[in-house]
């Protein structure tokens, strides 16, 4: 507990530094009571009390009462504590509330309000400091008594400063002509409960005020009996809710701004509950995957095909258990369609910091974007003419087999076509090309499932055999290789002679793809020498003579 010294050093300081400070005091049962005169404030300092009980927390906004009740709780075991609060009638003005136990000194508590100063986390807004920020709007209670009919038979003060009426104004008048038109039927429904059970209802409207305006209230009607039905006495108490209705149609209001924006977008939505119930799905997830108006998950996406179903189903499961966030792609086929699309799904977990656990998936339809991607990726990888692996691939895979531990040798063919150059001057380009074309489909005719083709540049192709058991295996390719090409092809413009010359080089040791193909090049060109039309194997007699 802070010494009751340091307490009076504290609110004398206080009131010499913030001269505009309004102060308040407080009895021990929390309630503000008057101000005793031994403090010395004048009257402009002094938060009027109303004539109903009221606390420090009627005069600040519902979002600060915590702020409140905690600087309270620190006072009582420390004798002084201070917080950060906004006032009901200015609630983007931030002030200082200390609260400081002065019993021993007045024989009350005091809080006191003052400016932020510089120093301070929360900026002030630059709104001077008067007790007509302190003054609020309208009771949070009243009280209205009504006979068994719903006539209104009296009011007391809270209810006029509340609603404004005066007892004057509205005595005599049926309650339903003051509640909205909306919330008739229901407070007619509820007063009718409450007279055939004789006991408490308590039912939300929308009160009319006297300015005209709306105050949504909970009311609780309390049956009080009597022989004399004309003395049946219902006590109406009536609560302001406006702060919570007004949080409720705010959330309202951004649940139907976030379907708008959710029905706008290009994108599929799908927001699954924690057990894999479907929640919600936007009219665009529908176009998408031809299902629209679906009830669960998995009508949703039946249209999914089932190679790519067991993927995505387990993506879901991962996002709703474990809380793993995820990518993939999907094919789907339309109902009533062979037609495929292709599909980018994410998928995103959901926890109680978003409101509810679950997940939501965005779903969007790629398969323009992906056709596009596989063009790109195969103009990239292939050779646009044969369509044969150009020769960065070629290479890049020769290089990852080399690397690959797997059994037996890796052989290539290195080829060069015969007489290709008259063809191609004397015949033209167009007979060029349909030749390569030719050549190609009869080399890639000899491959098997994991043999390879591919163009170097020109006239120039590179086969590759992994797993050869020998060297003499490696040269009876070759030979099928020379055999497959030593023919008369027909061509557009008329029927041309094909041959090539064959090299072949056998990895028998650690080795890169270029060199294993300079050594094949090697053997080609002595092929290409003997005019033989056979293949020839390199060996390192070749690389002498070289």
């Amino acid at each position: 507990m802070v010494a009751a010294e340091l307490r009076d050093n504290a609110l004398n300081s206080l009131l010499k530094t913030h001269p505009e400070a309004l102060v308040s005091a407080i009895g021990t049962d929390g309630f503000r009571v008057p101000m005793p005169s031994s403090v010395g404030l004048r009257d402009e300092q002094i938060i009027p009390v109303p004539t109903d009980r009221a606390t420090m927390l009627d005069l600040v906004v519902s979002q600060d009462a915590l702020r409140v009740v905690t600087a309270w709780e620190q006072a009582s075991k420390s004798g002084m504590a201070i917080g950060t609060v906004r006032t009901r009638n200015n609630p983007d003005h931030f002030l200082n509330l200390l609260l400081i136990d002065m019993r021993h000194r007045h024989g009350v508590w005091l809080g006191a309000l003052t400016e932020l100063s510089s120093d301070d986390a929360v900026p002030a807004t630059g709104t001077a400091l008067t007790a007509s920020l302190l003054v609020p709007l309208r009771p949070r209670t009243a009280t209205v008594r009504k006979n068994w009919r719903g006539l209104i038979t009296g009011i007391d003060d809270r209810a006029t400063r509340m609603l404004g009426w005066s007892a004057e104004q509205i005595v005599g008048l049926r309650s339903t002509e003051l509640i909205h038109p909306d919330d008739v039927e229901r407070a007619v429904a509820n007063w009718m409960e409450m007279l055939s059970k004789r006991e408490g209802q308590r039912v939300r409207v929308r009160h009319q005020c006297e300015d005209g305006t709306w105050l949504w209230v909970e009311t609780e009607n309390t049956f009080h009996d009597a022989d004399d039905p004309e003395e049946i006495v219902v006590v109406t108490q009536l609560s302001d809710i406006s702060d919570e209705m007004a949080a409720h149609e705010a959330l309202d209001r951004r649940e139907r701004l976030f379907r708008r924006l959710a029905e706008s977008l290009p994108t599929g939505l799908l927001q699954l509950e924690s057990d894999g119930s479907l929640f919600y799905a936007n009219e665009r997830l529908g176009a998408i995957l031809g299902i629209p108006a679906a009830t669960t998950l998995d009508e949703q996406l039946a249209s999914v095909v089932d190679r790519d179903r067991p993927g995505l189903d387990a993506a879901i499961t991962a996002a709703l258990r474990e809380g793993t966030d995820s990518e993939l792609e999907v094919e789907v086929r339309l109902p009533g369609s062979e037609q495929l699309r292709r599909c980018a799904v994410s998928l995103t977990a959901l926890t109680d910091q978003e409101g509810a656990p679950g997940a939501l998936a965005c779903v969007s339809d790629i398969t323009e974007s992906a056709r596009l991607r596989e063009e790109l990726k195969a103009r990239a990888t292939f050779d646009a003419l044969t369509g044969c692996y150009n020769r960065a691939s070629i290479m890049a895979l020769l290089d990852q087999t080399l690397a690959d531990d797997q059994p037996g040798l890796t052989a290539v063919a290195f080829v060069d076509l015969d007489k290709f150059k008259p063809v191609n001057d004397g015949l033209g380009h167009a007979a060029g090309d349909e030749l390569l074309q030719r050549a190609a489909t009869l080399l890639t005719g000899l491959l098997g499932p994991e043999d390879l083709a591919g163009r170097l540049g020109g006239d120039e192709f590179l086969l590759v055999f992994p797993g050869v058991v020998s060297r003499a295996e490696a040269v009876a390719i070759g030979q099928r290789v020379a055999e497959t090409l030593h023919q008369e092809v027909a061509l557009s413009c008329g029927a041309v002679r094909l041959g090539g010359s064959v090299g072949v080089a056998c990895a028998d040791r650690p080795i890169t793809a270029d060199e294993l193909v300079a050594r094949a090049d090697a053997a080609m060109y002595e092929s290409k020498r003997q005019r033989l039309g056979a293949p020839v194997l390199y060996t390192d007699e070749l690389r002498q003579a070289a």
